[in-house]
């Protein structure tokens, strides 16, 4: 009997845990963040505007700019170099209209709070507010264009400049049979891993490939994939869209009309954009009534999933969210990247994110000289890693790079 009384009292605890709607379920959703936050994103100093350092200002002595005598300083770090990795970070992007997370004006100083993957996982309704949002945010993130600093980066590739060969990939094959287009440049590539790495990427824009970046490892996925948590069937996510929206038009109609193509309900998009194709709907929005496509490959239609609402398996964008964990294969190639490197050059990255500062980390720890082209402070200064093998650079990134590209065309 007490046995009985103490199973179901569990069961109770347990359902209320899990429900979204319940105090208990927020505090512990709130102590997890948190948790996660102070072991895995370190916080740093809000960063001067780029705008600032002016490619106009010249010096009296020598007749060049700051942006070019940046790019010198870069030009004369990378000259006994050969095997040159590069880290990309949301600051590279910028320049293409799509915000980030901690620069001057980033979303973490105007209040924004990313999903958090057990939250996604976990919670229908939180999944429901996160692609209704999406269905407005996504569009502008989806139609950005590479600005001059990927496009430099292609032609550093091009050039030989960027790139480092992978010598066994035996294990990392193993590890990533299921890693579909998340390894390469080119959309849908099936390659297991790749041979060559010249930029690994935090950034989920795809801007890079768009740039023509032929070897490029997405650390933490694309957002042009959804991906069935179930089966892990992966389609394009502008499909997955398309079929939102069939499924919801009243609702979009009433909540959410810039999904559907007509005048935003957000007001001024572009403040409202997340890094991540984000955007923010308003505190009354109630996401109840919106339908989710479920998989078909999983054996459920659309039809069940109209009538029953809630139904498993379901879509993520195939990303890493906040509180989840960089998958072993790609985590093993960036290792892999970054030992075969004689230099790591960081790029429009803070180096907040462990899974980024781990890899420059890495290369401190292995004497490979370290380059950072961001404007703010980053972990690695923070931390006080070995300043003897870092050169730090602050200067606006495509100004910096295409010049960089310019004075290497000139030497050649």
């Amino acid at each position: 009997m007490i046995r009985r009384l103490l199973s179901s009292t569990n069961a109770l605890c347990a359902a209320v845990l899990c429900s979204p709607r319940s105090t208990a379920f927020v505090i512990v959703s709130r102590a997890h963040n948190a948790r996660y936050a102070s072991k895995n994103i370190l916080p740093l100093d809000r960063p001067p505007d780029p705008s600032s350092f002016s490619s106009t200002i010249e010096d009296k002595v020598s007749g060049t700019s700051y942006v070019q005598q940046q790019a010198m300083l870069l030009r004369n770090w990378m000259r006994d170099k050969r095997s040159i990795v590069c880290i990309t970070g949301a600051g590279l992007s910028t320049e293409s209209g799509i915000p980030d997370y901690r620069g001057n004006n980033g979303s973490y100083f105007r209040g924004h709070k990313p999903i958090i993957h057990h939250e996604f996982m976990s919670s229908p309704t939180h999944r429901k507010r996160y692609w209704a949002r999406s269905l407005v945010g996504y569009s502008p993130f989806a139609t950005a264009q590479p600005n001059l600093g990927h496009e430099a980066l292609a032609k550093l590739e091009t050039m030989g400049y960027i790139g480092v060969e992978l010598e066994d990939c035996t294990d990392f094959e193993l590890l990533g049979a299921s890693c579909t287009g998340q390894l390469s440049g080119a959309y849908g590539d099936t390659s297991a891993v790749p041979r060559k790495i010249s930029i690994i990427t935090q950034n989920v824009d795809t801007l890079h490939s768009k740039a023509g970046v032929q070897h490029c490892l997405h650390l933490h996925g694309r957002g042009d994939l959804v991906r069935c948590m179930n089966c892990g069937h992966s389609r394009a996510r502008k499909d997955y869209h398309e079929e939102l929206i069939e499924w919801n038009h009243e609702w979009l109609n009433e909540n959410a009309p810039g999904a559907n193509g007509g005048a935003s309900s957000t007001g001024d998009k572009k403040a409202d954009l997340r890094p991540d194709g984000d955007a923010e709907l308003g505190q009354r929005v109630s996401y109840d009534e919106l339908i989710l496509p479920s998989c078909s490959r999983c054996g459920q239609t659309n039809d069940e999933v109209h009538s029953q609402g809630d139904l498993q398996p379901f879509f993520k964008t195939d990303v890493v969210f906040f509180g989840d964990s960089v998958p072993k294969h790609r985590f093993g190639i960036s290792n892999a990247a970054v030992d075969a490197a004689d230099g790591v050059l960081c790029i429009g990255t803070s180096l907040a994110v462990h899974s980024a500062f781990r890899l420059a980390k890495r290369a401190i720890e292995n004497d490979t000289p370290v380059a950072i082209l961001n404007v703010g402070q980053t972990r690695v200064e923070k931390e006080g890693l070995d300043s003897r093998l870092v050169t730090k650079l602050e200067s606006p990134i495509g100004e910096t790079l295409n010049e960089l590209v310019n004075m290497l065309g000139r030497e050649e």
